[in-house]
């Protein structure tokens, strides 16, 4: 819930532990931010959002099941194993694997830029040059498609157009028949 999660593949399989270990615990994780793309991918991230620039953390707050905020980063920068739930949602996670410290509290992450510092930023600007590319591509395809759909609503208006005249046309026609018809009956 919250902002739409974004990760790396590799980030995935964690989710489905930060989801089961909520809903054990009777809360909810609110998503505040989590992978961006940045304008220059060699520019150092700020050492909150390392692990999120390359897929593999978020920011978070917690709920409570009412979807009322039991603990924002504030709560979390303090003492938040005070309250049962969230105290119960942190160490499960820390449990499965994932990093959560009081010094990044509202982050959640697997760890990635701490478990191999001298690699992060070769890490971080193939994984930044490869997401953009992929967003550039698929904005040329939604642009493909809206020519394509704008073309598709032409020639469609365009054979109603043409269906329209081939109908005035065949009544016309039509008409002129009559007319010649009943002429004749005159005659």
């Amino acid at each position: 819930m919250g902002h739409t999660l974004l990760g790396h593949e590799d980030f995935a399989k964690h989710i489905k532990t930060v989801e089961k270990t909520a809903k054990d615990c009777n809360v909810h994780v609110y998503v505040k931010d989590s992978y961006y793309q940045m304008i220059d991918s060699a520019a150092p991230a700020s050492t909150s959002e390392e692990n999120l620039v390359i897929g593999h953390g978020f920011r978070f707050e917690i709920h409570d099941t009412s979807n009322k905020v039991l603990c924002n980063a504030v709560c979390l920068s303090k003492n938040p194993m005070g309250t049962f739930q969230i105290k119960c949602f942190l160490e499960t996670i820390q449990k499965h694997g994932l990093v959560w410290s009081i010094y990044d509290s509202d982050v959640i992450s697997d760890g990635t830029y701490e478990s191999d510092r001298r690699g992060y930023q070769a890490l971080k600007v193939d994984i930044q040059t490869k997401c953009q590319k992929e967003s550039f591509k698929r904005q040329l395809l939604r642009a493909l498609r809206r020519m394509n759909e704008e073309e598709s609503e032409e020639f469609a208006g365009d054979n109603q157009e043409t269906e329209a005249i081939n109908r005035e046309e065949s009544e016309s026609d039509s008409q002129d028949t009559t007319d010649i018809v009943n002429d004749e009956k005159k005659k």
